[in-house]
């Protein structure tokens, strides 16, 4: 038996008092602050400075998100069973979870010595160290916003939540550009990037101390279902429906067994409105894993801009990506969600296009470029979790009321999905068209039509889909909203 609709009239409409939505809030900067790193450093300090061969790392990228994709909606159905222990049982998933994120963010900053001349162990290594860090961040999120997405059941009161937390958010992105900046400067890339891993224990305790105590619970109830099995007993039966699978090629073809068992997973996609907020989120979110998977080389070897020039963009791209996520929420009031977002992506697209015109020693013409796509990257965050919220809750997701988890582990698989594209795709396309690092290739060309084209082309096709389907359970296409607002 599945809990309430929301809406329905059985829960009240909820209003998060200030001071505990901040304190919701608080745990986003340590994620970000991990998240950012990972798909921004990593690529530049064992690609530039311990000089493994982005083959080699594109391969791993693609590696670790597959198994991260795995593992997504496993976390999601985790973090439903830990409803069962009152409205903010799903924190106490990410207090057990938070180990491994930051365990694991220190191992990728600071492999052994004894590794640099052997690259097929460091190549292990940081195979191990994308493991456990992947692992740690989706136990931590995915539970996380999961919460987040039954704090209220109010259209704006959740652009309001998903707001504040990325407001956080941003800023942890911003520490996780200044750190890196100011440390590696002072200590040395290696020792720098040490310093870092470091640096990021005391912050993620800190920050996640408030969530973990004073945020406010769900307003839903749980799921009540009629004999519930425990944790070992859920997963102890969903593994020995899995091992045939594993074992009898031949029994994905057995319909009983192969529903029973991947059902739990993706009882989400029958939500047709999730199915087509999906579909954008990762054509959009590619976008973004090309941009900032190439972004360092791009500032060094285009603009020839040193580390500090760097740093500044990044810090203006962030802070800009901090200032305009209120201002997105003001605009979605006025011409819904997804019509906001449309716009975004048109600014993006506009600004992003400059680039082509740019060269060595334009780094101040490029501020501009950084400000306004800024601005673009904080509606691609503060907007798409509150319309998620919105689409669970809706009537097209009646039947999977009560799975919010095994929502949130399919968008967190998503997002993975949509950096991996990104990632694993635009580091080995520059290689084939002439930027190698490890073989002293340094066509600036190929950079340019990686990180300039290829996001441009990827966000016109999300901007397209937008305007073009109908993604809010209670507006229409983005193409609709403008002309209803016309008429």
């Amino acid at each position: 038996m599945h809990a309430p609709k929301a809406g329905s009239g059985t829960t009240a409409s909820v209003r998060l008092k200030f001071d505990r939505l901040v304190a919701y809030s608080t745990l986003q900067l340590p994620l970000n602050m991990a998240a950012l790193p990972v798909v921004l450093n990593v690529s530049h300090f064992y690609g530039e400075i311990l000089k493994l061969p982005l083959g080699i790392m594109g391969l791993i990228f693609i590696a670790t998100r597959v198994i991260d994709a795995i593992q997504d909606p496993v976390i999601g159905l985790i973090s439903d069973k830990f409803t069962h222990r009152g409205p903010r049982g799903r924190l106490a998933f990410v207090a057990m979870m938070l180990p491994l994120l930051i365990g694991g963010f220190y191992m990728l900053f600071d492999p052994p010595d004894s590794l640099f001349t052997q690259p097929t162990m460091l190549a292990l290594w940081l195979f191990a160290a994308l493991f456990v860090v992947h692992l740690g961040y989706a136990g931590v999120s995915i539970s996380y916003h999961a919460h987040g997405a039954e704090l209220t059941n109010e259209y704006n009161e959740r652009t309001r939540v998903t707001v504040g937390r990325e407001i956080f958010g941003l800023l942890g992105m911003t520490l996780a550009v200044v750190l890196p900046t100011i440390f590696t400067a002072q200590y040395g890339e290696h020792t720098g990037y040490i310093y870092m891993g470091l640096a990021f224990l005391p912050i993620a305790l800190l920050f996640a101390l408030p969530t973990l105590t004073y945020s406010p619970g769900s307003v839903y109830p749980a799921v009540v279902r009629e004999n519930p099995e425990t944790h070992v007993q859920y997963f102890r039966n969903w593994l020995i429906g899995l091992t045939p699978l594993l074992t009898r090629p031949t029994a994905w073809f057995e319909r009983s067994l192969t529903l029973r068992t991947l059902v739990p997973f993706f009882a989400p996609m029958k939500n047709r409105l999730f199915r087509r907020l999906l579909l954008v989120f990762i054509v959009n979110g590619a976008a973004l894993g090309v941009a900032v998977s190439v972004m360092l080389f791009y500032v060094e070897h285009v603009l020839k801009g040193g580390k500090l020039q760097a740093g500044i963009i990044l810090l203006v791209y962030f802070g800009a990506a901090a200032a305009s996520v209120p201002l997105w929420l003001m605009l979605s009031r006025r011409i819904s969600k997804t019509a906001a977002w449309f716009v975004a992506m048109v600014v993006t697209v506009v600004a992003m296009s400059f680039g082509f015109f740019l060269g060595v020693g334009d780094f101040i013409w490029f501020l501009p470029i950084a400000i306004v796509t800024g601005l673009g990257i904080g509606a691609d965050y503060g907007l798409p979790p509150s319309i998620l919220a919105d689409v669970i809750n809706s009537e097209e997701g009646k039947d999977t009321q009560g799975d919010t988890g095994a929502y949130f582990g399919l968008w967190a698989l998503s997002t993975k999905l949509a950096t991996a594209i990104g990632a694993a795709g635009s580091l080995p396309v520059a290689a084939v068209l002439g930027f190698n690092p490890s073989s002293g290739q340094y066509d600036t060309s190929a950079l340019v039509f990686v990180y300039i084209a290829v996001p441009v082309l990827i966000k016109i096709a999300a901007a397209l889909l937008i305007w073009f389907i109908r993604i809010e359970a209670e507006r229409g296409s983005v193409r609709d909203e403008f002309r209803a607002a016309r008429a």
